[in-house]
């Protein structure tokens, strides 16, 4: 057993599982190393399920940001390497047209002439046994040049070589356009998951056996995203960002202060604040910590070394969405702050149909009351058995 970000981690096959095959090449499509809380633990998740199920492959992880996440991801996997070539192709497309970005792909992989500098990546994914794009809310029109990264996974399914799935996707907004790519490139995937509602919606078309399951972060043991520590951690606990945001951050940290002052927080009394992305969730710490001076702070590398400081009996707000998943699953309450209708707004409602029973509020609200606990922390083990089911139908693994 290592230690990996502070938990001990299994680097080779359980007992009874199936053999892993060797010499099989993995291709992992994600959107690490920016880096992001829910975007690591997501990546990490999958690295120590193969790490498990699939020591001997080789696993290349196709992301934006590869140097990062080499350093980042770099005992997780033993045959771990990483690269950026879908993202470079989407890049260079003519176009921010979903359809445009697609086309370009294709075109790209199918004649690699078309994208001379990206040849030795694109001969890697094109000689792949496993092409898997894990989870996350990176696909969709935020971001819409990703769409290129559905059209190349199609792509590579219609050679006919490699097993092909996206899961946990979180795909809105999504318009026209979207859809388009999505129901020419849907039906290639051996396996297709999206995390909420609206996001089977523009799959469905094109995919009838699409399925909605949890986010594949809920694929991780407990141990691995929720601190051991977090008896010690402060009853109220904070998790707001300054970035993607529909309102002003003035009324973020307007919400935020008339909420804690509601639940009776006082001058004196312990507030944590979690950061899940470096900087730009620190901002709404640094706007009320001369208000609350005894107020802790927990930085993105102390939640990846020691997991989420959630716990029963805690209240939260959160903007962010894998606080809100984590500190439900947890037993904590709370309040999930909505600062985009189109996205976050999206993201949260998925969390409470998942059963967090948390309170969702926008900085309109006057006084948001904390809602929950719910039912997360009692179907943890159903919603983690979903996604081992679909981890075997992608990996040809035996149940654990």
């Amino acid at each position: 057993m290592k230690r990996l970000f502070g938990h001990p981690v299994r680097t080779e096959p359980p007992a009874g599982s199936a053999p892993a095959p060797s010499g099989r090449t993995i291709y992992l499509v994600a959107t690490s190393g920016h880096p992001n809380f829910g975007d690591e633990l997501i990546l990490r998740s999958w690295l120590r399920f193969l790490a498990e199920h699939e020591p001997g492959a080789d696993v290349w992880v196709d992301c934006p940001a590869p140097g990062p996440t080499a350093a980042l991801m770099r005992d997780e996997h033993p045959g771990l390497r990483t690269t950026d070539t879908l993202y470079r192709l989407c890049w260079e497309a003519p176009s921010d047209d979903p359809r445009d970005v697609a086309e370009f792909v294709r075109r790209a992989l199918g004649e690699p002439g078309e994208a001379p500098r990206w040849i030795p990546g694109i001969d890697v994914l094109r000689r792949s046994d496993v092409v898997h794009m894990v989870g996350g809310g990176y696909v969709n029109d935020v971001w819409p040049r990703h769409h290129g990264l559905v059209a190349g996974v199609a792509w590579v399914a219609g050679r006919g070589a490699a097993r092909v799935a996206a899961t946990g996707l979180g795909l809105q907004p999504a318009g026209d356009a979207a859809r388009e790519v999505w129901e020419a490139s849907a039906p290639a995937f051996d396996v297709l998951t999206v995390r909420d509602e609206a996001s089977l919606k523009v799959v469905v078309g094109g995919a009838p056996r699409a399925t909605l399951t949890p986010d594949d972060v809920l694929l991780s043991r407990p141990s691995d995203v929720v601190a051991s520590s977090a008896a010690d951690a402060p009853d109220v606990m904070v998790c707001v960002q300054q970035d993607m945001l529909d309102v002003d951050f003035a009324d973020v940290v307007g919400f935020v202060r008339r909420t804690l002052r509601g639940w009776g927080v006082r001058e004196g009394d312990a507030v944590g604040f979690v950061e899940c992305i470096p900087r730009v969730d620190r901002a709404i710490y640094d706007a009320l910590r001369a208000e609350l001076p005894e107020a802790r702070f927990y930085s993105l590398w102390d939640l990846l070394a020691h997991g989420l400081p959630a716990r029963p009996g805690q209240r939260w707000i959160s903007s962010r969405y894998h606080p809100h998943l984590l500190a439900a699953q947890a037993g904590a309450s709370g309040v999930a702050l909505s600062v985009s209708d189109d996205y976050y707004a999206v993201k949260h409602g998925a969390v409470t149909a998942l059963g967090s029973g948390w309170t969702l509020a926008t900085t309109q609200t006057a006084h948001a009351a904390p809602g929950g606990p719910g039912r997360l922390p009692s179907l943890r083990l159903d919603h983690a058995a979903r996604l081992r089911t679909a981890a075997r139908a992608i990996y040809g693994t035996r149940p654990d």
